[in-house]
């Protein structure tokens, strides 16, 4: 329902903050599949207070169209999210920065 209304209201990209891996659970993660294809940038990262959301490992990144958040937490995520989102909407070069910086 939540990531719904953040695409009715017209959210560029969204943070999630998962468990673990930034893992979802599996309805989330059926609707972050459908809302990536409609251009909708879309990064896991975890609240679990430190540790990395590594890329393809528990979840398929590349299917899903999701960007891992390394090791940034979900407030950081969501800061460099939207400066990417100044800069371009590509998943890959936003995945790059997300590994850079």
């Amino acid at each position: 329902m939540l990531v719904d209304a953040l695409v009715k209201d017209g959210a560029q990209g969204i943070v999630i903050a998962g468990v673990g891996n930034g893992n979802l659970y599996p309805t989330v993660e059926e609707r972050v599949k459908q809302i990536t294809r409609q251009g909708i940038v879309v990064v896991r990262s975890n609240r679990t207070g430190s540790g990395r959301v590594l890329l393809n490992a528990e979840t398929d990144d590349a299917a899903l169209g999701t960007i891992a958040a390394d090791d940034l937490n979900p407030q950081k995520a969501r800061i460099l999210l939207q400066l990417a989102l100044l800069k371009t909407k590509d998943t890959k070069k936003i995945q790059e920065m997300f590994f850079e910086y």
